[in-house]
């Protein structure tokens, strides 16, 4: 019977260092850190126009809000850049071109959103404005 006993937990004990030896999965490294966040950074970009050409055809204004945060997407993207371990001269490029190009875009949609005054008026003479400007309050 200690013979029997014996054996058994010599079984188990095997089996149980067998499962403890099993490869284990891998976490995968991406390899392409930077040019991944360049490309989502361009990508932002061009949804932020995208909704700037879009505020051109509807006049709504949350599509300048939209273009906005996009934008800022884009140039938060862009400066993860710098945490990236295989970053290359045209990453650094790429990115001064980036904030050149948001920085001009925020310009446009800065001046294109309604002030303060703008919109003091449009809570007095609302029923006026609406009129004169059918397509501005949706």
């Amino acid at each position: 019977m200690k013979q029997f006993i014996v054996f058994i937990l010599i079984s188990v004990f095997l089996t149980a260092c067998s499962f403890g030896t099993a490869p284990r999965p891998t976490k995968r490294i991406n390899f392409e850190c930077a040019e991944t966040r360049v490309n989502a950074s361009f990508d932002y970009h061009d949804l932020a126009k995208k909704y700037y050409r879009s505020f051109y055809k509807t006049r709504k204004e949350n599509e300048l809000f939209y273009a906005w945060y996009a934008s800022e997407d884009s140039i938060y993207m862009a400066r993860s850049v710098k945490s990236c371990y295989d970053k290359k001269n045209k990453h650094f490029h790429a990115i001064r071109n980036l904030f050149q190009k948001n920085l001009t875009l925020q310009r446009l949609i800065a001046q294109n959103m309604r002030q303060e005054s703008q919109a003091e008026i449009s809570e007095l003479y609302l029923e006026e404005y609406r009129k004169i400007f059918v397509r501005d309050i949706q």
